[in-house]
C-alpha cells in the first residue's frame, strides 16, 4: 500500500484560523456583554421611571386620603378644649353657613340630615348658635360673669368660678371649634328627648351631661351637642362615657 503523505502545513494553517476565530469571538463577547448589561440596567431604570410617573399621575387624578390625614381628621373631631387645653386667639376652623349660623364644615351634612329626619318625626330642631370667635367668647364670658356677680350671692372669686362652669373663658370654649351646636332643647322637652336618643346616629353627643359634670367641669346643659363623628359617638353611647373619658380611653388603648 503506497504511503500517504500527511500535509502538516494544512494542519498548522487550520489551527491558526481557529485561534484567530477564538480571539475575534472573545473580543466580540467582551464588547457585547457589557453593552447588554448596560441596556438591561437602562431598561430597568426607564421602567421604574414610568411606574413612578404613572403613580404620580394617578395620585393627581384620584387623590386618596392617607392614614396620617385620617388620624389628623379624627384628632380634630375629638379635640377637647378647656383652660388646660386652650385654643389660640387666631384659631378659626373651616366654616360653613347653616341658615345664618356658622358651623364647622365637617359637620354640615350630618347636621342637615339630622334636622331633616327630626322634622319627619315631628320634631323641630332650632339651631341657635354654632361657631363663636375668641373675641366674641370674651364678651359672652364677661356678660355672664357680671350677671352672676350682681346676683349678690357670690364673691368675686366664686362668681368667676361659677361663670366658667356655664360660659368658659375665651380660648377655653369648644364653640370656637365650630363643632359645638346649641339647640333650643330645654331639659325634658320633646326636642331634648329626641336629640338624646337619636343624635349619635348623626355623630353628635350631649356634650355636658348631668352625670358627667365632674369629668367635663361644666354644668349640665341640655342645649349643647358636640359633633365628634358617628363611630366615636356610637362608642361613647356604648361605654356610657363623657368625651373626656373617651379621649383618655383611646389614648391608652
Amino acid at each position: 500500500m503506497p504511503y500517504k503523505r500527511y500535509d502538516i502545513t494544512n494542519t498548522y494553517s487550520y489551527r491558526g484560523r481557529r485561534k484567530n476565530e477564538n480571539v475575534v469571538l472573545k473580543t466580540i463577547m467582551l464588547i457585547v456583554i457589557p453593552l447588554v448589561i448596560i441596556a438591561v440596567l437602562l431598561g430597568g431604570a426607564y421602567i421604574s421611571y414610568l411606574v413612578i410617573i404613572g403613580d404620580e399621575k394617578e395620585t393627581t387624578v384620584k387623590p386618596v386620603a392617607t392614614s396620617d390625614e385620617a388620624f389628623l381628621h379624627e384628632d380634630e373631631l375629638l379635640r377637647i378644649v378647656n383652660e388646660s387645653e386652650p385654643l389660640d386667639a387666631d384659631y378659626v376652623p373651616e366654616l360653613a353657613d347653616f341658615n345664618g349660623v356658622k358651623v364647622n364644615v365637617l359637620l354640615i351634612e350630618d347636621l342637615k340630615d339630622m334636622i331633616e329626619d327630626a322634622k319627619k318625626a315631628g320634631v323641630t330642631l332650632d339651631v341657635k348658635a354654632g361657631y363663636v370667635s375668641y373675641d366674641e367668647q370674651a364678651k359672652l364670658h364677661k356678660t355672664a360673669f357680671e350677671k352672676i356677680k350682681k346676683s349678690g350671692n357670690y364673691s368675686q372669686i366664686k362668681a368667676e368660678a361659677e361663670t366658667k362652669k356655664i360660659c368658659p373663658l375665651e380660648g377655653a370654649s369648644e364653640s370656637q371649634t365650630g363643632l359645638l351646636i346649641e339647640f333650643d332643647s330645654p331639659d325634658g322637652s320633646d326636642t331634648y328627648k329626641w336629640l338624646v336618643k337619636h343624635s349619635i346616629s348623626y355623630g353628635f353627643i350631649l356634650r355636658y351631661p348631668e352625670a358627667k359634670e365632674d369629668d367635663t367641669g361644666m354644668t349640665f346643659n341640655p342645649n349643647l351637642f358636640r359633633y365628634i363623628g358617628k363611630p366615636s359617638a356610637a362608642n361613647i353611647r356604648r361605654y356610657d362615657m363623657s368625651l373626656e373619658e373617651y379621649a383618655t380611653h383611646i389614648s391608652i388603648r
